[in-house]
């Protein structure tokens, strides 16, 4: 615009120049004030439209809250070292620089306590504003609920949010059962269940491998480098080989199962705030031509993919997935009674894609893949009362950005974590988000199979 200025301003000294210099300047006066409203106006319209999940429904009264959470950052599930030297199955041996190994296999490292009771605080004051357990005040002691499996990292991040959202307060209703999302097995055939996933794959393993997941892979494969000759071996792979080596058909996944856990590694590691060059060893902006968040938010595809064909497709949905949805809805239930107002269920992120395969339910928050489980996220199922009086659910997922949890970032409703509202298909639901409970309860029912669900025994630490 300034070109345009300077250039109409010199024009008009010149003799035989047919541009009206005040014309021009008219008119760049014009662009200039019209791009100075558009801003103001974008400006605006972003502070006046709320991030999705944050306002309450016009005239709705909040009831409760059932959080079902992904645990928060941990440490490789599998073993880091390789016991013996010679076994390849570890982390070591699907690389030729050694992992960091900062915790026990799978346990929650201290970064991620920390960033689950980021969302913790966030969580209080978020549903306080919205009339739920307000106050600092301690809650009355059956208003609040939290529940964890038996591992570790389940427990603790439970204990993280318990932490944060009450601090200094006595909550005696918590528990931790080992079989609190687990049940019968219900005739579950991991045949079957391969198959399913081959087909929401797209039907080939293969053809995703060399087709939507090449360029991620490619990343991966530059980034871990030459496997050991005991990992090559463990993968089908004759040495020297590296995960492009690793075969794959239409109904074996290969690398891409064995790229998924490293992928999502290196996104927990830049997310417990590690510096770039400690961060897949410093290798992988260069492997995939992106900046570290981006790179990470690449690869991610990978995980995605994979846990999405393994896990949300109906027949493993339902047969791993109806002791969970059972217990959200017990718990919904038990709110729309007499019940706590508030309900937190620390679980997996497999069980998580299970409810949303029964459900139907799809997103994409901030800096993720589609169907991304971002740890330390959850699914809220708030209950809501509407200006009629009728029971409403609402879902909402909540999740920190990559950055946020790298920066360590303080959440309040003013810097929020990334949210979206989860829309029911099977609910003629508003843009407000908002299902009939009754209706929620029939969906939820009939999506549960009775066969697979148990009744857990429960203890309290």
């Amino acid at each position: 615009m300034w070109d345009t200025f300077r250039n109409a301003s010199e024009c008009a000294n010149l003799p035989g120049c047919d541009v009206p210099y005040l014309f021009v300047l008219r008119t760049v006066f014009l662009m200039f004030s019209a791009l100075c409203a558009s801003a103001l106006a974008d400006a605006g319209a972003a502070r006046a439209q709320a991030p999705a999940g944050l306002s309450a429904p016009a005239g709705a009264r909040l009831q409760g809250v059932v959080l079902l959470s992904r645990h928060g950052l941990r440490g490789p599930t599998k073993a880091t070292r390789c016991a013996p030297a010679t076994s390849g199955a570890c982390f070591d041996a699907l690389a030729n620089r050694p992992w960091p190994a900062d915790v026990a296999a799978g346990h929650l490292l201290p970064e991620g306590y920390g960033r689950v009771a980021r969302l913790g605080h966030f969580y209080r004051s978020h549903y306080a504003a919205l009339g739920l357990l307000a106050g600092g005040a301690c809650p009355p002691p059956d208003a609040a609920a939290f529940t964890a499996d038996s591992s570790e990292r389940t427990i603790v991040t439970a204990g993280a949010l318990m932490d944060a959202m009450f601090p200094g307060c006595a909550i005696p209703r918590w528990s931790v059962s080992a079989d609190v999302y687990k049940g019968p097995s219900c005739g579950f055939d991991p045949a079957l269940a391969a198959r399913a996933a081959q087909a929401m794959a797209g039907g080939s393993w293969a053809v995703a491998a060399a087709g939507t997941l090449r360029a991620p892979l490619a990343a991966m494969d530059a980034a871990l480098g030459p496997f050991s000759a005991a990992g090559c071996a463990a993968h089908g792979a004759t040495a020297p080989c590296s995960l492009a080596s690793v075969p794959v058909s239409a109904e074996a996944p290969g690398p891409i199962a064995l790229a998924t856990a490293p992928s999502e590694q290196f996104l927990m590691q830049y997310a417990a705030g590690h510096p770039p060059d400690q961060v897949a060893w410093g290798r992988l902006e260069a492997a995939s031509g992106r900046p570290l968040p981006q790179a990470l938010t690449f690869v991610s595809a990978i995980h995605a993919f994979y846990d999405r064909a393994a896990h949300m497709p109906k027949y493993q949905a339902v047969k791993k997935g109806s002791p969970v949805l059972a217990r959200v809805l017990e718990a919904l239930e038990a709110t729309a009674g007499e019940g706590p107002a508030l309900q937190v269920f620390a679980s997996h992120d497999d069980l998580i894609l299970n409810v949303a395969g029964m459900l139907d339910l799809r997103w994409q928050l901030e800096s993720y893949q589609p169907e991304q489980v971002p740890p330390g996220g959850a699914i809220a199922f708030e209950l809501w009362r509407s200006s009629k009086g009728e029971s409403m659910v609402r879902l909402v997922y909540f999740a920190q950005t990559i950055m946020q949890m790298h920066a360590d970032a303080v959440l309040s409703d003013a810097t929020p974590p990334a949210s979206a509202l989860l829309p029911l298909p099977a609910c003629e639901t508003g843009a407000d988000g908002l299902c009939p409970f009754a209706r929620f309860r029939q969906i939820a029912s009939e999506a549960i199979d009775p066969a697979c669900v148990g009744k857990p025994e429960r203890s309290s630490p």
